[in-house]
C-alpha cells in the first residue's frame, strides 16, 4: 500500500492531474491482500467512477443548479438512479459517489462539468493502475496459496466440534460453544478467498486448480457435523451414554483425525497421507454396535424418535466419511507432485 501510493502521488503529480489526492486513495482502495482482490476492487472502482463521473457531467451540464431547489433537482436526479444500480450489483456502490463529488465539487463549477468528470475518470484510472500493478510485482500474494490455508483451517475447526462430540459433555466449556460460529466465519472466508483465486485463473493470473470444489466439500462437511452435533444433543441419554457411548466416541475421534490429517495435507499442499481405514472401521463398530442393541432387544423400550436418531447418525457417518474422500481427493488437486 506504501509503494502504490507513493508511486501514484509521483504519477499524478508527472501529469499534472488537478486532484491526484483521488488516484492516492484509489491506488490503497485496490491494494488488496490477494491479487484476485485487487483485479475485483480495481474493476469495481473504475467501473463505478466511470458511470458516476459520466452520469453526473451530463446530469450537472443538463441540469442548471445554483443552490435551493435547484441543486436539490439536480442531486436527486444525480444520486436515484446509481442508487437503483448500486443496489443491484456492488460493482456500482462508487458511482453515486462519483456523481455528487462531479455535482456538488467547488472545482467542478469553475472547469466544467464534462471537463471535471474526465480529469476524474483519469485520476481514478491511474490509481486503479498502479494499485493493480504494484499487487502484482511487490510481494504478489495469490489467493490460491491462500485458499488452502483457509481451508486447512476450516477441516481443523471441525475436527474439534467433532471430538468435543465425542466427548459427550453435558456442560460445554466456551472454547467448545464457539468453535461452531468459528468455523461458519472460517468457511465464509473461505469462500471470499474462493472467489479471488477463481478471478485469478479466469484472469490468467494463476493456473492453480478451481478452488470452488473444494469450498463445496468443506461447507458439505460442516453440514455434516451440524446433523451429527444435532443428532447427539437430541438423542436420548440413556441409548448413547450407556449402550453405544464407547463406539460413539471411538467413530468421533476417528473422524477428527481423519479431518486434520486432511488439513495438515491442505496446509502443506501435499498429497494426502493414509487412507480411511480406521473410521471405516470405526463406523462399522458403530453399526455392529446398534446390531447388538437390537439383538438384545434394547430398542424395544425406545421411542420411535430414540431408534431413529440412534440410526440416523449411523447415516450420517457414512455421508461424513464419503465427503472426507472427497477432501481428500480436492486436497491431492493441490498437491504440486499429486
Amino acid at each position: 500500500m506504501t509503494v502504490a501510493s507513493l508511486a501514484t502521488f509521483w504519477l499524478a503529480d508527472a501529469l499534472g492531474l488537478p486532484q491526484g489526492y483521488w488516484a492516492v486513495i484509489t491506488a490503497l482502495i485496490v491494494t488488496q491482500s490477494s491479487v484476485g482482490g485487487s483485479l475485483k476492487a480495481a474493476l469495481d472502482r473504475f467501473l463505478g467512477s466511470v458511470v458516476g463521473a459520466i452520469y453526473g457531467g451530463v446530469v450537472a451540464y443538463a441540469v442548471p443548479h445554483h443552490g435551493g431547489a435547484s441543486t436539490l433537482a439536480a442531486l436527486t436526479a444525480a444520486v436515484a438512479p446509481l442508487s437503483v444500480a448500486a443496489a443491484f450489483s456492488a460493482g456500482f456502490r462508487i458511482a453515486p459517489i462519483t456523481a455528487i463529488i462531479v455535482l456538488l465539487s467547488t472545482t467542478g463549477s469553475t472547469l466544467g462539468p464534462l471537463a471535471f468528470a474526465l480529469d476524474r475518470i483519469l485520476e481514478i484510472g491511474l490509481g486503479c493502475v498502479v494499485g493493480l500493478a504494484v499487487s502484482l510485482v511487490v510481494a504478489p500474494a495469490r489467493a490460491a496459496r491462500a485458499v488452502t490455508a483457509q481451508a486447512a483451517q476450516t477441516a481443523r475447526l471441525l475436527a474439534g466440534q467433532l471430538e468435543a462430540l465425542g466427548r459427550l459433555e453435558e456442560d460445554e466449556g466456551p472454547e467448545t460453544r464457539a468453535l461452531p460460529l468459528a468455523a461458519r466465519r472460517s468457511l465464509a472466508r473461505l469462500e471470499t478467498l474462493a472467489a479471488e483465486a477463481a478471478r485469478e485463473r479466469r484472469s490468467r493470473l494463476s493456473a492453480a486448480p478451481d478452488p470452488d470444489p473444494l469450498a463445496r466439500t468443506l461447507m458439505r462437511l460442516r453440514h455434516d457435523v451440524v446433523l451429527l452435533r444435532r443428532a447427539v444433543r437430541e438423542a436420548e441419554e440413556d441409548v448413547l451414554r450407556v449402550h453405544v457411548a464407547e463406539a460413539w466416541g471411538a467413530v468421533a475421534a476417528a473422524g477428527a483425525d481423519r479431518l486434520r490429517a486432511l488439513a495438515r495435507a491442505l496446509a502443506d499442499r501435499a498429497a494426502p497421507a493414509g487412507d480411511d481405514a480406521a473410521l471405516a472401521g470405526a463406523i462399522a463398530a458403530y453399526r455392529g454396535a446398534i446390531d447388538d442393541l437390537r439383538r438384545r432387544h434394547v430398542t424395544r423400550d425406545l421411542s420411535t424418535d430414540g431408534v431413529g436418531r440412534i440410526f440416523w447418525i449411523a447415516f450420517c457417518l457414512e455421508q461424513f466419511r464419503r465427503n472426507l474422500d472427497d477432501l481428500a481427493a480436492r486436497a491431492a488437486d493441490f498437491a504440486p507432485d499429486a
